[in-house]
């Protein structure tokens, strides 16, 4: 029996590891390269949502308030800071407003039997406001129809303008011993005042608008009714006491068989022109506004002026 020479345990080890050690980098290289990276499973979804989010785009969340603010940025109706202010009356409906007309008379004289013509003018004022509850009352005198059938030379009349609440205009002569009394105290006598033969227009006014009683605003020719026949916006730059832009005026006209009459109006100012025109007898009237003076004071809200 043969038998190996034997080393020392140790002696062996330390050759051994003298030996490998130069050569360890040449053989881990090699083997790191081929091993596949080792990453735990939640490091795994931190890569897939890293990788998601490269492609799909982070969702923003609105508040409530974010999504307001976002979708009035982006609403295409346009904004109007100031809008222009409405008025409360179409006739300004405060004590001691007054306008001022000047125009044309036209009659036949009767001396001579020929047409006459003159220079007139007269001055509307709000004399008092009688206030109820579902409209106001406001005494006027000098209204431009009472120019009619003159030769120029009138004392005003007084009249009653009516505006209720529905912005239903009603206009009415008064007789000159007529009790006023009964305008706060008789609720009965203001009925024939608001009849629909004393209606002028119900505002907001609008081309094509008939007022009258049901038979003859179904008139085909638009005769023997109030008839809104033109709307259009004018610079009133000629009239004394009227900002200087353009207004909304609206021609409000009664056409019958011997007559017509025409007014032109603008709400918060009035009546701006006045024509009456006779088709027999010369009778004309011929008006425009060159004046208008709002009172300053608030109007009325209860009772009545002294």
């Amino acid at each position: 029996m043969r038998f190996l020479k034997k080393v020392p345990a140790p002696f062996a080890i330390i050759c051994v590891t003298l030996f490998l050690t130069p050569l360890m980098p040449l053989i881990t290289l090699p083997v790191a390269a081929q091993r596949p990276t080792q990453v735990s499973p939640a490091g795994n979804r931190e890569r897939a949502a890293i990788s998601a989010s490269a492609i799909t785009p982070t969702p923003v969340i609105l508040r409530a308030s974010d999504e307001d603010a976002r979708r009035t940025s982006t609403s295409k109706m346009p904004t109007k800071l100031n809008p222009e202010p409405q008025p409360d009356f179409f006739f300004p409906l405060t004590p001691g407003t007054w306008w001022l007309y000047r125009g044309t008379v036209r009659w036949t004289d009767s001396d001579t039997n020929r047409p006459a013509a003159t220079q007139a003018s007269i001055k509307m004022q709000v004399e008092r406001i009688i206030q109820k509850p579902e409209f106001t009352i406001a005494v006027i005198s000098g209204f431009p129809g009472d120019l009619g059938w003159s030769n120029g030379q009138v004392d005003p009349k007084a009249s009653l303008l009516i505006e209720t609440r529905k912005h239903e205009i009603f206009l009415d002569e008064l007789p000159p011993d007529f009790d006023y009394a009964k305008l706060e105290k008789d609720a009965a006598a203001l009925d024939k005042f608001l009849s629909q033969d004393n209606l002028l227009f119900r505002w907001p006014l609008k081309k094509g608008m008939k007022f009258g009683d049901s038979e003859s605003i179904q008139r085909p020719d638009d005769r023997y009714c109030w008839v809104v026949a033109t709307q259009r916006k004018k610079l009133l730059k000629e009239i004394k006491g009227i900002p200087q832009k353009p207004v909304e005026v609206f021609l409000l006209q009664y056409v019958t068989a011997p007559d017509d009459t025409q007014m032109e109006l603008s709400p918060g100012i009035g009546i701006l022109s006045y024509q009456y025109h006779h088709h027999g007898t010369v009778a004309d009237t011929s008006l425009t506004l060159v004046e208008f003076h709002p009172a300053q004071q608030p109007p009325i809200t209860s009772g009545s002026t002294p």
